[in-house]
């Protein structure tokens, strides 16, 4: 009787154990789907976060914008009757701007404020310099089309049918003083 006791026991023992690990392999697979909802999770946010950011990026390449906006410069008659300036670059992620600039000739900086610059070149992400440049007489530029649409910048670049377009808010560039070649406003987007 004590060994029929005994495998009765083990019998029980047993199922209890397989309940035991079945469950436990239910947890640890319910612990992996967390996981992995949890990973999912973290990867929406990040999309949307960067894409939110991704909004105000630059549709043009800054080796291209140092170019055209070199080219824009000399349609600027206020510009162009400075003689030599500068261009401040603000905002996080400069350097790039600021390089392209100096690959194409152009006199540039990083900078935390318009200082005593002629031009203003605005990064992605960047508070409105509107008021400052307005009374500094100051010509803000961007990469950034939603800057220039808001009227926060008066010329800026953005993408037309697969290329550069360059735009042009006509009130913040009066604002500035600024004074651009009709020619240029002829190819230009204009935004009054």
């Amino acid at each position: 009787m004590a060994e029929s006791q005994f495998n009765y026991s083990l019998k029980i023992y047993k199922e209890n154990h397989k309940k035991f690990l079945y469950r436990g392999k239910i947890y640890m697979n319910m612990n992996l789907i967390f996981k992995k909802i949890s990973i999912i999770k973290s990867m929406i946010i990040f999309l949307i976060l960067t894409s939110i950011t991704f909004s105000q990026d630059m549709a043009v390449p800054a080796n291209l914008q140092a170019a055209l906006f070199k080219k824009i410069f000399s349609f600027n008659k206020t510009l162009v009757a400075k003689g030599n300036f500068e261009v401040a670059v603000i905002g996080s992620g400069a350097d790039a701007i600021v390089a392209a600039f100096k690959e194409a000739g152009i006199n540039a900086k990083v900078s935390s404020d318009i200082g005593n610059s002629a031009v203003a070149y605005i990064m992605p992400g960047t508070a409105s310099l509107k008021s400052q440049t307005s009374s500094k007489g100051v010509f803000s530029i961007s990469g950034v089309t939603s800057h220039v649409e808001s009227g926060n910048v008066a010329v800026g670049l953005g993408v037309e049918g697969g290329k550069p377009k360059i735009i042009v808010h006509m009130a913040q560039l009066k604002a500035e003083s600024q004074e651009m070649s009709a020619d240029l406003l002829k190819i230009a987007k204009v935004i009054q």
